[in-house]
């Protein structure tokens, strides 16, 4: 059966952004516009009265019922800009699975929109799916749970935890498996996983230790261009706005945006590195 290192893997991140980090700066560039489109999309679609509640910042001191009403009858907005989410999403990562596993392959910055970003796409809204029933599924065991006093609801918490946990690790591949197969298959990721729960538990657990580091590193540096420009009130106060603030506000946007595509390729280029270990282990990383 072939192994891999964990720690190894879990690099696989900082290596990708080592090497390209034109591309990262690329990425930012497209996930910056992808949020907009997303921002307008929402707009468009949520109707006039939830946009001028708002503007008013009336969100939360209005009615509630009112709120609600308008909520509920939004329900395609909210749709609409998950499908998005998960668009834009996919259209990242199917770039870090494109660096690991088809590095011939190019684009813009070995970005592309086709079958396989779709194929992802669906993938991820599938997960979305699962979580969201089993988020179900363990409110429900816990409220029946806590019905047997603080003990009852303890073990319950550990046990719905572990077999969150489980199920999360043995379809950790997912995502690589419908990138390199073209196949939507649970099952398939499953069998991918099997014997290797513990080093992919060890990965994953590495690879989030990393990317908090990095974003304990980003936050100090944002923080410390902020006051340097002046604080948080001189870049919220539009006649304290001075040329150094808003470099600084640029600074920090670029770093934000930055930060969110590290977080992407940090969690799934372990994953792709996993998967290529595992499926072509004859290769030397």
């Amino acid at each position: 059966m072939a192994r891999f290192s964990p720690s190894e893997a879990a690099m696989e991140g900082f290596r990708l952004t080592r090497e390209h980090p034109g591309v990262m700066l690329a990425w930012s560039a497209v996930y910056f516009g992808g949020i907009l489109l997303i921002a307008l999309a929402m707009m468009a679609t949520l109707g006039p009265q939830f946009i001028a509640l708002a503007r008013k910042g009336q969100l939360f001191s209005s009615d509630p019922d009112a709120v609600a009403s308008i909520l509920a009858n939004s329900w395609p907005a909210f749709l609409l800009v998950l499908v998005m989410t998960a668009l834009l999403l996919s259209i990242i990562v199917a770039g870090v699975m494109r660096l690991v596993l088809r590095p011939d392959e190019h684009g813009f910055a070995h970005l592309r929109l086709g079958r396989d970003e779709l194929r992802l796409t669906a993938a991820n809204l599938i997960c979305t799916v699962i979580y969201a029933a089993w988020a179900v599924v363990a409110v429900v065991l816990m409220a029946g749970a806590a019905q047997a006093g603080p003990v009852g609801g303890f073990v319950a918490a550990v046990l719905l935890l572990a077999v969150a946990l489980w199920i999360g690790v043995r379809l950790s591949l997912l995502l690589p498996t419908v990138f390199v197969t073209g196949r939507i298959s649970l099952s398939l990721a499953w069998e991918k996983t099997k014997g290797h729960f513990w080093p992919l538990l060890g990965m994953i657990v590495l690879a989030v230790i990393f990317y908090v580091m990095v974003y304990i590193l980003f936050s100090i540096i944002s923080f410390a261009i902020v006051e340097l420009s002046g604080g948080e009130a001189a870049m919220q106060d539009i006649g304290r706005l001075s040329a150094m603030t808003a470099v600084a506000a640029m600074i920090s946007l670029v770093l934000q945006l930055l930060l969110q595509v590290l977080q992407i390729v940090m969690i799934y280029g372990p994953f792709a590195f996993a998967h290529r270990a595992i499926e072509r282990p004859e290769e030397a990383f």
